[in-house]
């Protein structure tokens, strides 16, 4: 007797992958490279949302010159996978760049990877190593934790009021808290300041990502946000993205389905899927 195996459908979450990086920031792939992966791979939509060129110096953002070259290729690639692969022209917008909504988009996601430290007035990347974090507290706040906690989270909302598609990483401040190093993320002193810039977002109606970004290049054991977080968005019907912040091919839905059960787990029901044809919803289970 012959006993056929019916694939299970593709959960509609698993078919979209828009916070993505190329080799034209900081990512090690072409989009080219992940066009043609994210089509093996069975994904329907894909967004390619380059950090945002920046006022100053770094290693990680695109360059003024490069931004028409993005926009181009995108652009050609969209026309090439027609049919086959949706693909959108997306922006990862930073807060040091002013407040000034990026135009000419398909969808941005709006995020904070940049501090400026009141005492001296240099700027400290948040998620670049704990050393510099370390650097950021000491020298950039005299040594005031809970100020540098305030000042990250007052800029979340600050970005979060020009209504980005997406907010990305609500609590990118903990990736490199290893053990807490820097902070205690269970404190009361955290989860005040923290809980505080989430209910702000949250009545300004945004769009959170579940982020699985720092799992993928071992920063963090779970993607972004913590458990308590995800609580607090579900009580109050957030809404709520699964997104792999990919830099590479083999990333583009990474952890997927491990976040969509830490999220229906917290009690999130439905998860936001965004799609050529505008967002779309599923659940999270």
């Amino acid at each position: 007797m012959c006993i056929l195996y019916r694939e299970k459908p593709m959960k509609l979450y698993n078919t979209s992958s828009i916070h993505t990086h190329t080799t034209f920031c900081d990512g090690k792939n072409t989009p080219a490279e992940m066009a043609a992966a994210a089509a093996a791979q069975g994904l329907r939509t894909l967004g390619f949302s380059g950090h945002q060129p920046l006022p100053h110096v770094n290693e990680w953002s695109m360059t003024e010159e490069n931004l028409p070259r993005y926009r181009a290729e995108v652009e050609r690639l969209r026309a090439e996978w027609a049919g086959r692969l949706d693909i959108l022209l997306g922006l990862e917008y930073d807060w040091c760049t002013g407040p000034r909504r990026p135009e000419g988009f398909d969808y941005w996601i709006g995020s904070t990877h940049i501090l400026r430290g009141p005492a001296n007035g240099r700027l400290y990347e948040v998620d670049e190593s704990t050393r510099q974090m370390q650097a950021c507290i000491r020298d950039g706040f005299e040594g005031d934790t809970a100020a540098m906690l305030r000042a990250y989270y007052r800029q979340v909302v600050e970005v979060a009021q020009m209504r980005p598609d997406v907010l990305g990483h609500f609590d990118l401040i903990v990736k490199t808290n290893r053990d807490g190093c820097l902070f205690d993320e269970d404190g009361e002193e955290y989860r005040a300041i923290a809980g505080e810039a989430l209910d702000a977002c949250i009545e300004l109606g945004v769009c959170f990502e579940m982020n699985t970004g720092a799992v993928w290049r071992g920063w963090r054991k779970d993607a972004y946000p913590a458990d308590w977080i995800l609580r607090r968005m579900a009580q109050a019907d957030a809404r709520l993205t699964l997104t792999a912040d990919a830099h590479e091919t083999a990333a583009l839905r990474f952890g997927y389905e491990r976040a969509a059960a830490r999220a229906a787990a917290a009690g999130v029901r439905t998860l936001w899927v965004c799609t050529a044809q505008g967002w779309q919803r599923c659940a999270a289970e």
